[in-house]
């Protein structure tokens, strides 16, 4: 079997009450056996989590969102 990477994907999930937001960073990537038929896959990449105020100071550091920098650092287009 074969793999061939499609792209990376950034899940993100807002927990307004407790003031966080996990970021979930995944590989979708095609699983293609010896008869040339495909399966799409997904796998785990890297995974944290930040509170609103670590964010706010990292954007202020940056200068610009952490959106931003998660797309440069790990090549999500």
């Amino acid at each position: 079997m074969k793999e061939k990477t499609i792209k990376r994907t950034l899940d993100v999930d807002v927990d307004g009450l407790k003031g966080i937001v996990k970021y979930v960073i995944k590989e979708m990537y095609d699983l293609i056996d010896d008869e040339g038929f495909a399966t799409i896959k997904f796998r785990p990449i890297d995974e944290f989590t930040m509170t609103f105020s670590e964010i706010e100071e990292k954007e202020k550091t940056l200068g610009h969102s952490m959106k931003t920098e998660i797309y440069k650092v790990y090549g999500i287009m």
